[in-house]
């Protein structure tokens, strides 16, 4: 059977990342914990999970965002995410077989929104680690040249980064207490969910295959992301954080 995750040469348009999307539940069709809505006492969860681990967490997957769209477009990156020149320019993106079958009106802004997506990951970045203070953690490293060899695996990656993205944010924020927290984790997960509605219409899915997205635990996150192997090397810091969330 085919490896579903995103190794090797990435992700191709086609099985493989339908694979991994479908195992993932990317597309939002897996409800896991037992039912849509939950009550407790406490923003929905029982258990004692600081705000500050959330937001760290949060941080550490902008950190990953932020660094793939980075290495894939170039740009002077941030509080631990690298600058880089990038993989690939304007006419990489507008001349891509990706936008096959678009208009030349979605084919002509491709680079400019993905471009448009970089920098909110970057902001997001910088509005965590401005958030956390001393508090954030430092960023692991990553390699996502494994998914950029074409443009078509860069585009088919960022759909399913954007899409675990707010799997992610869908699932840690019931253990989110504060208000201002919710409001900003609420306004993040959002704009993720906009950058993976454009990434699943030009990858020719539906941009919102459900009435419900789905969240996942964090833990459950965590090992989809450690499972693509585009994470190097993490600080021990960002290890410890991992053992202590949900």
């Amino acid at each position: 059977m085919t490896d579903p995750r995103l190794v090797g040469n990435g992700v191709s348009r086609g099985g493989t990342r339908r694979t991994f999307l479908r195992q993932a539940a990317v597309g939002g069709g897996v409800v896991l914990g037992g039912g849509a809505f939950a009550a407790s006492a406490s923003a929905g969860h029982l258990d004692s999970v600081p705000d500050v681990d959330i937001l760290n967490f949060a941080l550490t997957l902008e950190y990953l965002e932020a660094s793939f769209y980075v290495q894939a477009l170039g740009g002077a990156g941030t509080t631990g995410v690298p600058g880089s020149s990038g993989a690939f320019g304007r006419g990489d993106i507008t001349g891509s077989s990706i936008f096959a079958g678009f208009g030349g009106r979605i084919r002509s802004t491709g680079y400019e929104y993905l471009s448009a997506i970089r920098d909110h990951e970057i902001t997001h970045v910088n509005f965590l680690v401005g958030a956390l203070g001393a508090s954030a953690v430092p960023a692991c490293k990553f390699d996502f040249s494994s998914a950029l060899g074409s443009v078509e695996a860069f585009v088919a990656t960022a759909q399913v980064l954007e899409n675990t993205g707010v799997m992610a944010y869908d699932g840690a924020i019931r253990y989110v207490d504060g208000g201002d927290n919710l409001q900003h984790g609420a306004q993040i997960a959002t704009v993720e969910a906009r950058h993976a509605a454009y990434l699943n219409l030009i990858n020719q899915t539906s941009p919102f295959p459900f009435a419900f997205d789905t969240g996942l635990l964090p833990s459950l996150i965590i090992k989809a992301v450690q499972d693509t192997k585009f994470i190097t090397f993490c600080p021990p810091l960002v290890l410890a954080l991992f053992g202590r969330l949900p």
